[in-house]
């Protein structure tokens, strides 16, 4: 398929006849009408995944939705306890005089065993791979900073090589 291609999913039915097809000089707005005949119906999953210039990935209260929050005019919920942020939040950041924006995401915390599933783990990963450019957000008063970058850099490479590489 080719962006832009038109498919048809699910056939129409047939209309019925409205009220105008029985209008008659004497009864000029008729309350009648024929009901037409049911089209194709079909359940479809759909996905939209994101597409941003910056995405902010962390482990769970390492400070990403407070970032977007000062950049943007975005009003993510922040609060002090891990995954306030269950949904992907945008905000845009206005560079320069001409209206250009920055579209910025704050990706849910990503936790160690997110690439096999763990938590919500597929379904945050899955937005990481439409943003141009993923900034790493460390919480400096973690236990261990740096093994919380190593991690997040682990399941990156475990879910796909091509993140690994952003």
């Amino acid at each position: 398929r080719e962006e832009g291609d038109m498919l048809l999913v699910a056939r129409g039915g047939r209309g019925g006849r409205g009220n105008a097809a029985f209008k008659t000089q004497r009864y000029t707005a008729p309350k009648i009408a024929e009901r037409g005949e049911p089209g194709a119906a079909r359940w479809l999953s759909v996905e939209l995944k994101l597409v941003a210039d910056v995405g902010f990935l962390g482990m769970p209260n390492a400070g990403k939705s407070t970032l977007l929050a000062s950049a943007s005019a975005a009003r993510p919920k922040i609060a002090n306890y891990p995954f306030t942020t269950i949904v992907p939040n945008l905000g845009v950041c206005d560079i320069g005089d001409e209206g250009a924006g920055l579209v910025m995401c704050d990706i849910p915390g990503i936790i160690e065993g997110a690439s096999d599933g763990v938590g919500l783990g597929y379904a945050f990963l899955r937005h990481v791979q439409r943003c141009k450019v993923l900034l790493h957000v460390v919480d400096g008063t973690s236990a261990d900073p740096i093994q919380d970058f190593i991690t997040i850099n682990k399941e990156l490479q475990s879910y796909d090589e091509f993140l690994a590489q952003k």
